[in-house]
């Protein structure tokens, strides 16, 4: 049985963009998002000036579809972060994304763990580049507080998106709405190329197996090229047999950009994909809208 979660969000000064706390029911946890340009205000406030995680995001000013994060740990995250805004290797970041404990039960040893495992986590990622240059330090726990550990992990997770970045978006927390897999699947087919799907609450996953074509049209915008580059360099897309396929399942924001990173052109997607009775995606929403509610 799924259950809903609470999660509180607190705009300190009343602006959406500006700093905002986030925190969870039954969880020690807390987060805060600050604004590079906000940090010189409040690198006092208490949330950072703790144990805790952090990321770095930002972009790279040359291209702006490379996403990039740092991730690090600290016995006092402010402390840490006045040393990054002297580095010029970390000038990309614009937004800071802290986690620390509301009880203050973190150590150091937790974070160094924490560290460690969203590194690992994120270097799978392809929407997002890791900068570190390091993986992290390996650290000595007990079984208990490396569970411990995991939940903090879990709950971290959960509340990323809710600050505006889906770090994490395509991992095992992906949830496909319809519970009748069969009914639920999509299909793209053009020419030679065969795609399998499934609508999630983000977008479309594109399943394991499923063709793509390689070369790509020169109309195809900047990003979807950039994107599907990305998939190649991180070998989701890979070369077996003389076909290029997706060697895991991949999730998409939409439908159209599924359909356009697998074909290599811009295309509708709501038209292209279609379930195993021929009915586009189109289709099928606008037949569900017209059904009358359950009772």
């Amino acid at each position: 049985m799924v259950r809903g979660i609470t999660i509180t969000s607190y705009l300190v000064s009343g602006n959406p963009e500006g700093i905002i706390l986030a925190y969870m029911s039954n969880w020690s946890g807390q987060a805060i998002k600050i604004p590079r340009n906000l940090f010189p205000d409040s690198k006092s406030a208490d949330e950072i000036n703790r144990p805790g995680v952090y990321f770095l995001i930002g972009n790279n000013e040359e291209n702006p579809d490379d996403k990039m994060v740092y991730i690090g740990e600290a016995n006092n995250i402010s402390e840490r972060l006045v040393q990054h805004f002297r580095d010029d290797s970390k000038a990309f970041f614009e937004t800071i994304i802290a986690f620390s404990s509301k009880d203050e039960n973190l150590t150091v040893s937790h974070t160094k763990h924490l560290e460690l495992k969203l590194i690992e986590d994120l270097l799978k990622s392809t929407e997002y580049r890791v900068v570190n240059t390091k993986g992290g330090n390996r650290v000595s726990l007990s079984k208990m507080v490396k569970d411990e550990m995991d939940t903090f992990l879990e709950k971290l997770r959960i509340i990323i998106p809710t600050l505006g970045f889906d770090l994490f978006g395509n991992n095992e927390s992906i949830k496909v709405i319809s519970k009748d897999k069969k009914s639920s699947k999509l299909y793209l087919e053009v020419s030679n190329i065969k795609a399998e799907s499934e609508l999630t609450s983000n977008g479309l996953l594109v399943k394991q197996g499923s063709n793509f074509k390689s070369k790509e049209t020169s109309s195809l915008s900047g990003s979807y090229s950039n994107l599907r580059k990305t998939l190649t360099d991180k070998g989701v897309i890979q070369k077996k047999d003389g076909i290029h396929i997706f060697t895991e399942d991949y999730e998409f924001t939409s439908p159209s950009q599924a359909a356009a990173i697998i074909l290599g052109y811009s295309i509708n997607g709501r038209t292209a994909w279609k379930n195993n009775s021929g009915e586009t995606l189109k289709e099928i929403e606008e037949r569900k809208i017209d059904e009358k509610p359950s009772t």
